[in-house]
């Protein structure tokens, strides 16, 4: 005995899941180079070589041979530009001090705007 084919009711959309636009492997890549995402990278290798450091040569060697050297070198030169650059902190906590609010809101943009203006460069 022979079947007859089952009819269905609905049919298949032709329409496609994804939005219109740029294909979405166009957004992933965008979104894995993007510079957060770099900045993230960094960080996580910067942090697994550094425990692979520890683990190959062992926390005290790495201290005594690394970081308490590097430590001596950077240390007074630190403590050097923070001395030195005490005057520029009085002058600008003055400024922020002086200022009325609505002059603290204007000074707050311009610092904001030149700090931005020496990371882009």
């Amino acid at each position: 005995m022979a079947r007859a084919p089952l009819k269905t009711t609905h049919s298949r959309s032709k329409r496609s899941l994804r939005p219109a636009g740029q294909p979405l492997t166009g957004s992933i890549s965008r979104m894995v180079m993007s510079r957060p995402a770099q900045t993230a990278y960094y960080v996580i290798g910067t942090a697994g070589l550094a425990a692979l450091a520890v683990a190959l040569i062992g926390p005290k060697r790495l201290e005594r041979e690394v970081i308490n050297p590097l430590r001596g070198a950077i240390e007074p030169q630190a403590e050097k530009l923070w001395a030195d650059s005490k005057p520029l902190r009085e002058q600008i906590a003055g400024l922020f001090t002086a200022a009325s609010p609505t002059g603290r809101e204007r000074l707050v943009r311009s610092f904001q705007s030149w700090i931005g203006h020496f990371h882009a460069t």
